[in-house]
């Protein structure tokens, strides 16, 4: 089982939300939905955006995704039109880089 596949079917069952929603509002409006605020953090950087002609924008992000203390490294496109819609077009890597242990004493 992947990283990506773990951290969707967690938020899922969690959160009811994917991590491509999580991703896609994190980078295209700065913070991820409600449902995860407590829990999951996006620290994204823009790589490049290529506006279109139709007035939509092409942008490719990288960063991370913390969710309850494991870090992720991701790099995602992500396509917004003209009304302002957007979608994860595809995620190129994610995988987990850093965690940490709490315990309550």
């Amino acid at each position: 089982m992947t990283a990506l596949k773990t951290v969707d079917d967690y938020l899922f069952a969690r959160f009811g939300i994917g991590v491509e929603d999580v991703l896609r509002d994190g980078c295209a409006i700065g913070r991820p939905d409600i449902r995860v605020a407590g829990a999951a953090k996006v620290l994204p950087r823009l790589v490049r955006a290529v506006r279109e002609e139709d007035g939509g924008e092409f942008a490719n992000y990288q960063g991370m995704l913390i969710l309850d203390g494991l870090w992720y490294r991701f790099d995602c496109n992500i396509f917004i039109d003209a009304s302002g819609a957007s979608f994860l077009a595809d995620i190129g890597s994610f995988e987990a880089v850093e965690w940490k242990l709490r315990v309550a004493v």
